[in-house]
């Protein structure tokens, strides 16, 4: 049963990062936002801050709940008597708290993305992309 329940943690932890938006990122607060090509305005500048403000303490509350629920998952994973009617509750509520969380990022997301050009997102999300094939080459070990 432990093996089931491990099982379970490993598959749907990485499912849930791909449900969400592929530029999940807060680029309002990165280095992806440079002046140079994107050519954000002062007022998009503000509504943009305006509206991660708005969504701050829904953003924290979610992923609170995340961390809280995940928390609730180690503990039933170490517990030595796991069953699955144990189990369900905890998972269902790993799975809301990481739904919540995403709609709360993704509703962000929609209004963030209405307040920008269709050429400056897809400039953003490319230099996301670039950061992150970076990243990662950063932190790949040479053989």
């Amino acid at each position: 049963m432990k093996f089931a329940a491990l099982l379970l943690f490993f598959v749907t932890a990485p499912v849930s990062s791909f449900a969400q938006n592929r530029a999940n990122f807060p680029w309002w607060n990165s280095t992806v936002v440079e002046d140079r090509d994107l050519n954000i305005s002062p007022a998009q500048r503000q509504k943009i801050h305006q509206i991660v403000r708005s969504h701050r303490a829904r953003l924290l509350d979610a992923r609170n709940a995340v961390q809280k629920a995940e928390g609730d998952l180690e503990d039933l994973l170490n517990d030595p008597t796991i069953t699955s009617e144990i189990a369900k509750p905890v998972i269902e509520k790993v799975s809301e708290a990481r739904a919540n969380s995403t709609r709360v990022f993704l509703d962000m997301s929609i209004q963030l993305r209405s307040v920008l050009t269709l050429d400056q997102w897809r400039i953003l999300v490319r230099r996301w992309d670039d950061m992150k094939r970076k990243k990662l080459l950063d932190t790949q070990v040479p053989p």
